[in-house]
């Protein structure tokens, strides 16, 4: 599941349901930062890759990069996965010692460990909980 999110498996809770659970919408939350992180680093990697290659990024001295237009979106970025790692660390925080209150927020914890396990350090543990989320769900009539 390399790059696949485990998210529209807890997208699909009642809204009744989900209103109820902010822990629900907080893992949620956490899996939307989450996605932007991962899409802001693969942006940064690649204009940094151009950086590289079309204007000798690395060989530039720092007030040199800083009047290269682009420098500006790689600072922008930086930015924000800042705020992001902040939020979602909180987010991590809050998580923890909740205990579930319905198999929607099994899922929607599950769906979270997911993310955190990455599949190449632990393929086994990554598959196991990637089965375990899509069980819940189908266990739990898609909700």
């Amino acid at each position: 599941m390399i790059g696949c999110s485990a998210a529209p498996l807890i997208g699909g809770a009642s809204a009744a349901h989900a209103g109820t659970d902010t822990h629900i919408e907080t893992c949620r939350r956490w899996l939307a930062i989450d996605a932007e992180q991962r899409r802001l680093q693969l942006e940064w990697g690649t204009l940094e890759g151009w950086l590289m290659t079309k204007r000798n990024w690395y060989q530039l001295s720092p007030d040199q990069q800083a009047a290269i237009p682009e420098s500006a979106r790689l600072a922008e970025i930086d930015a924000r996965l800042d705020l992001l790692e902040v939020e979602g660390h909180a987010l991590l925080k809050t998580m923890r010692p909740k205990p579930a209150k319905s198999i929607e927020a099994v899922v929607a914890n599950l769906s979270v460990a997911a993310r955190l396990i990455f599949v190449e350090d632990h393929p086994e543990a990554h598959g196991l909980i990637t089965r375990a989320v899509r069980d819940l769900a189908a266990f739990s009539g898609g909700k």
